[in-house]
């Protein structure tokens, strides 16, 4: 089956698109950031295809042992395990230095990425 990898910077919505493709209320939706800590995976629908989603943590910059550079570890297990990759930015914000640089960072892992 498809799987589709939902990634961006914390807050921008990964879980509630998560959601709303599964269908059902999953994964824990806050305005929080750094709420999903793992990730999450189930299948769910885009318009007519069946595909497996994947929500991550979110895409950080710490490489560490902290509880930043563990997401940012579990998020890379997700990208190793997705077909895809759908990134998402915050709309209302704007493309930030920190979007770009993961854009660059998700150019490099040989995988489609679309971006949302």
């Amino acid at each position: 089956m498809f799987s589709l990898a939902l990634v961006g910077r914390p807050n921008v919505g990964k879980s509630t698109l998560f959601n709303r493709f599964a269908g059902k209320k999953l994964a824990i939706v806050d305005d929080t950031p750094g709420v999903t800590r793992d990730w999450r995976e189930a299948e769910g629908w885009l318009f007519d295809q069946q595909l497996r989603i994947i929500d991550t943590a979110g895409l950080e910059e710490n490489f560490d042992d902290s509880i930043e550079g563990r997401m940012r570890k579990q998020t890379e297990a997700a990208l190793a395990e997705a077909d895809a990759v759908l990134f998402m930015v915050d709309g209302r914000a704007g493309i930030t230095p920190l979007d770009e640089h993961f854009a660059a960072f998700l150019r490099k892992q040989n995988k489609p990425v679309i971006l949302a």
